[in-house]
């Protein structure tokens, strides 16, 4: 299984979509550590083990988990230490894209998840494997289905399926990255101290990937 979700500025245009994967008879370890952080998060700051983390609303600070506002700082080392546990973990692989189209955010997603199609196609094939997509969405998003078209890839047989984040541990995960992976890629001066999460965190993942 793969599970993929985006991030990016669409008034720019750039868009970037990171994947996190594990084969079915790892993923049950995965999910068995990443509640177990989860539970850290509960007993030390009150955050909701069923909470979705969304990272552009968690990281910076906005919405109250729970209840509760953890300090900022703690949002942070919340952060660091669920990409560290994706980083570290032996069964997981992510993978990272991005593409650049100015003003038209449209043609950036396509450009950007065609090209992680093609990579993860290229990743299967040399592990002799096959795999079932998942992305973050409400099932009204065309674009997956024409790219796929469009790719044809080998080693993926149908499009993605599109479901929605708060209902998948694994899309929280490939969030988490992808807002990583953008950070690392578009640099925003507010952001500075997320530059080199991607890189730190997620050491054996490629440096994002430009199609």
């Amino acid at each position: 299984m793969i599970h993929i979700d985006d991030s990016g500025i669409p008034g720019e245009g750039l868009a970037v979509y990171a994947a996190v994967s594990a084969s079915v008879h790892q993923a049950a370890a995965f999910e068995r550590d990443w509640f177990g952080l989860r539970a850290e998060w509960l007993a030390e700051h009150g955050v909701p083990v069923d909470y979705e983390l969304h990272a552009t609303r968690f990281i910076p600070g906005r919405g109250r988990p729970g209840g509760y506002n953890p300090a900022r700082l703690d949002r942070y080392r919340m952060a660091q230490s669920a990409l560290d546990l994706i980083g570290s973990h032996s069964g997981v692989t992510v993978t990272a894209v991005h593409s650049s189209v100015s003003g038209d955010w449209r043609r950036a997603r396509a450009a950007s998840y065609e090209g992680l199609l093609r990579q993860l196609d290229r990743e299967l094939a040399a592990g002799g494997e096959h795999a079932a997509l998942v992305v973050d969405g409400d099932g009204t998003e065309a674009l997956y289905g024409q790219v796929h078209t469009d790719v044809q890839p080998a080693r993926v047989v149908r499009p993605a399926q599109q479901r929605p984040a708060h209902e998948s541990l694994w899309l929280q995960a490939a969030d988490l990255v992808a807002y990583a992976a953008f950070q690392s890629v578009a640099q925003q001066e507010n952001r500075r101290f997320m530059w080199h999460w991607y890189s730190r965190y997620l050491p054996k993942a490629k440096t994002p990937l430009r199609y």
